[in-house]
């Protein structure tokens, strides 16, 4: 079989749209699965779709053209793949909202995952997100997305940048009212016992509130956080349902 130039440089260009998506996608993009998985994944779907996508009507025809049009790839595949983890990523902040309030944050541990220092609730949050969204298969619809986006957006078509970046912001914004509807629970709580302590210090000022704050906030914020686990299960259910519908807005704003 004899690879043409042109089969090489689609090929190229699927591979930067899908290498870029699937590094910020939920549950590919995580440090469990092995670099070479991913590669091997993302390498193989992109041979695949050579023989499904449109093929481009022009070609870069120098190697400036082409490494631009590689950018527009990833641009598009870093677009897709922000909005399917944006909602992994509020309810990883619901998370650390909960923790900051109920003083666990000065917990906070190594996260090999990602890199970074996560508290106890952030991550019991992320993990129960992560291992929703792969029971709800979320993971078969990012696939879905990254093959039904060549026939959206076709390879070397023309974008108009500026309605994606307004739905990009505004989705951001969603962000936090997920992290408040998810929060909730534990604000209001901790709310009620800092009220609760403030009235206490002015009857009896010789009481160390801050002391007994900090001891009894923690292990009330976790009672309630256990309660509230099955409610918490099926707002997430319905938060990550959301993602297929946010992909394919997405998409609809990238074209022309």
């Amino acid at each position: 079989m004899i690879v043409t130039p042109q089969e090489l440089i689609t090929f190229a260009l699927v591979f930067s749209r899908l290498v870029i998506m699937m590094l910020m996608a939920p549950a590919f993009g995580t440090k469990e699965i092995f670099a070479m998985g991913k590669v091997a994944i993302v390498f193989w779907t992109a041979v695949l779709l050579l023989f499904y996508i449109p093929l481009p009507t022009q070609f870069p025809n120098t190697p400036m053209l082409l490494f631009f049009a590689m950018i527009v790839e990833m641009l598009i595949g870093a677009l897709l793949g922000f909005i399917a983890q944006m909602f992994v990523v509020g309810i990883e902040f619901a998370g650390s909202l909960m923790d900051t309030q109920a003083g666990l944050s000065v917990a906070s541990t190594l996260d090999p995952s990602s890199g970074q220092t996560t508290t106890l609730l952030s991550k019991i949050l992320k993990q129960l997100g992560v291992l929703v969204f792969l029971l709800i298969d979320g993971h078969h619809v990012v696939l879905a997305t990254m093959i039904q986006s060549f026939r959206g957006i076709p390879i070397g078509s023309t974008l108009d940048l500026r309605p994606a970046s307004g739905h990009v912001i505004e989705a951001s914004v969603k962000i936090f009212e997920m992290a408040l509807q998810l929060s909730a629970p534990i604000l209001l709580v901790v709310f009620l016992i800092d009220f609760g302590f403030g009235m206490l210090s002015r009857v009896s000022p010789q009481v160390n509130v801050f002391q007994l704050g900090f001891q009894l906030k923690p292990v009330v914020s976790l009672m309630v956080f256990l309660t509230i686990v099955p409610g918490l299960v099926d707002l997430i259910y319905y938060l990550l349902e959301r993602v297929s519908a946010e992909l394919l807005t997405t998409m609809l704003h990238l074209r022309v």
